[in-house]
This record gives C-alpha cells, structure tokens and sequence, in this order.
C-alpha cells in the first residue's frame, strides 16, 4: 500500500533537505529512517521484524564467483535506446 504525504512546515522541509544532502540519500530513504528509528525507540510501537535467514550467504562468494556473476548480469546495465524514442 502507497500513501502520498505532504509536509507544508518550511522548516521540516529545510531541515530534511540538508538532512538527506548531508548524508547523501534520498528524501523517502531519509524519511523511512528516520520513523524506522522512532519506531525502534518507542516502546508501544509495532515491531519490526528483522530476518536472518540468509545471513550464512553473505560473504562467502569468492572474488572469481563474484566477478563472473557481475559479468554474467552485466547486459541487465544496457539500455537499448530504441526502446525510449
């Protein structure tokens, strides 16, 4: 589910702009952040779950394995121009 929200305090807007420059992110990745936090603190909040199933995998590709995926999704950067005219 999407929500738009708008925020009309000028000074939330100022603050968040530099706030996101200042760590070079996006104002929705800043924001979700930024509740995620709040959240975290707040005691009567909803929990959020975090998963650790596929921690065991990280890490352990080897520098060969990683390349030859790299290489392997390589066409996926490609954009073929003719679809955008």
């Amino acid at each position: 589910m999407t929500k738009t929200i708008t925020i009309h305090d000028e000074l939330s807007i100022k603050w968040i702009n530099q706030k996101a420059k200042q760590l070079n992110v996006n104002l929705e990745d800043l924001i979700v952040k930024l509740i995620h936090d709040q959240m975290k603190s707040d005691k009567n909040s909803i929990e959020l779950t975090q998963y650790h199933d596929l921690d065991s995998l990280a890490g352990t590709w080897s520098k060969k394995e990683a390349d030859e995926f790299l290489q392997t999704i390589d066409k996926f950067n490609q954009v073929d121009e003719g679809l955008w005219q």
